[in-house]
């Protein structure tokens, strides 16, 4: 079995997920770079969830919502 087949699938509402922070970035006007610096992040790792391509650990989510200032429920209210 090969590297790649061992990768484990992300879910579809990772992926949905990931759409959703990044149009709630760009409707803030807020680059990749200052969430992930406002979040303690590398940008890299908020470009993957952005992407669908990371999983995130909820302390993960408590961080990011707290870069936008708003609450890891406000965070995750969106149409899955």
């Amino acid at each position: 079995m090969s590297k790649r087949e061992r990768k484990k699938e992300i879910p579809a509402f990772c992926i949905e997920f990931g759409k959703h922070l990044r149009a709630l970035r760009i409707k803030n006007d807020l680059s990749v770079e200052e969430i992930a610096f406002k979040a303690g992040i590398d940008a890299q790792n908020l470009r993957k969830y952005e992407l669908g391509k990371q999983e995130m650990k909820i302390s993960m989510l408590k961080r990011i919502a707290d870069a936008f200032g708003i609450t890891t429920s406000e965070l995750l209210s969106f149409d899955k």
